[in-house]
């Protein structure tokens, strides 16, 4: 099985390309240079059929009936087939050994995410679409390179220039450069289809994502019925998916999420608010613009015994670099904290680890 880049190291290839680092070369946002600042999202054409097979760890697959072959003879793979358990994990071994070929260092914390430092180029990898940040002539390098050696389509080329490309889409995200740097927004129909398939187009919009339950209504909290549970989780998960890219819904996404084994009315109560709010507020912008910045910032915080039901405490925070929001996070605690102080000592380590993670993970 293969490694997958986590989300916030798209937004680090985002925030490579509009933010200007001390111990990097000057970088060039001027619409009109040829040395300006791009990304470039490549797409490489039936990839698993580029990785070779281990000789020692052999794959045999059954021939197709349309081959007339003798009974009992099977075929031994040389390049990997979609479809077999290791495609993925020989993709991945193929292209991280072409990109240290080419000069780039594989990602400390994230094997997905590579950097050239001569080059000043960062790349992260989800499967088989690469998202390229750096200078138009060393991504045309890039480019070239990989046509070498696999066969690839070129998406958008987004860049400041006026025939460069300013809007494209990388994992069903929106990201379009504008004059002030980049912007990246989730897919907005993952707002829509929530509020679609449980009929609240027409509901009052409210103020807040999410409110706690009151001990009344604990006391009072039922059982979905088993015909809605496979539609309240899928409701949930889709919730969840959307969280990451919407700050303000993450800790009320994450709360619906803990009633995924055994929903109550209760969560699906909770599930409603949400999407009642998001019906006001539908879409969320990350803007990364041009900046200077030396330094990543952690922020963290926690909520004491704030869950009615358990007493665990939630971690919160998020990671910037600069004025760029690189990583958000709402989480349950393991544990019952027994103290505010125990709960803010696993809150800041849980800061400190993430922040730590983040400015390993091109390095």
């Amino acid at each position: 099985f293969a490694p997958t880049p986590p989300l916030e190291s798209l937004r680090m290839v985002l925030s490579h390309a509009t933010t200007q680092l001390p111990d990097e070369g000057k970088k060039v946002w001027d619409p009109d240079s040829p040395d300006r600042q791009m990304i470039f999202f490549m797409d490489i054409s039936r990839a698993y059929f580029n990785a070779k097979v281990d000789e020692d760890d052999p794959v045999y697959v059954e021939l197709p009936p349309e081959i007339d072959a003798p009974p009992g003879v099977c075929a031994l793979l040389k390049r990997h087939m979609y479809g077999t358990r290791r495609a993925a994990d020989g993709w991945q071994s193929e292209y991280s050994g072409s990109l240290i070929e080419f000069g780039f260092v594989q990602g400390t914390s994230s094997a997905c995410v590579f950097t050239h430092t001569e080059r000043q180029i960062m790349v992260s990898v989800h499967g088989d679409d690469f998202t390229c940040s750096g200078a138009r002539p060393q991504l045309q390098w890039l480019e070239t390179q990989l046509r070498s050696k696999y066969e690839l389509t070129v998406g958008a080329r987004l860049g400041p220039g006026n025939d460069d490309d300013h809007e494209g889409l990388v994992l069903n995200r929106v990201v379009r450069w504008t004059s002030a740097g980049l912007e990246y927004e989730a897919d907005p129909r993952q707002a829509e289809k929530l509020i679609r398939d449980t009929e609240l187009q027409g509901a009052n919009a409210v103020t807040t994502p999410g409110v706690k339950p009151l001990a009344h209504q604990l006391e009072q909290e039922q059982p979905l019925s088993m015909s809605d549970f496979t539609r309240f989780r899928g409701q949930a998960a889709r919730a969840n998916y959307l969280g990451p890219d919407r700050p303000d819904i993450i800790y009320a996404a994450k709360e619906v999420c803990r009633g995924m084994s055994s929903p109550t009315d209760l969560h699906q109560a909770a599930l409603k608010r949400m999407l009642r709010y998001l019906r006001s507020r539908p879409r969320m912008v990350f803007k990364f613009d041009y900046q200077h910045a030396d330094h990543i910032d952690a922020y963290a915080d926690t909520d004491w015994a704030g869950c009615p039901r358990s007493r665990r405490s939630t971690s919160g925070g998020c990671i910037m670099l600069g004025t760029h929001l690189l990583k958000c996070w709402s989480s349950t605690q393991a544990g019952v904290a027994m103290s505010s102080g125990e709960a803010e000592f696993y809150g800041a380590v849980k800061g400190a680890s993430t922040g730590l993670g983040l400015s390993l993970i091109h390095i």
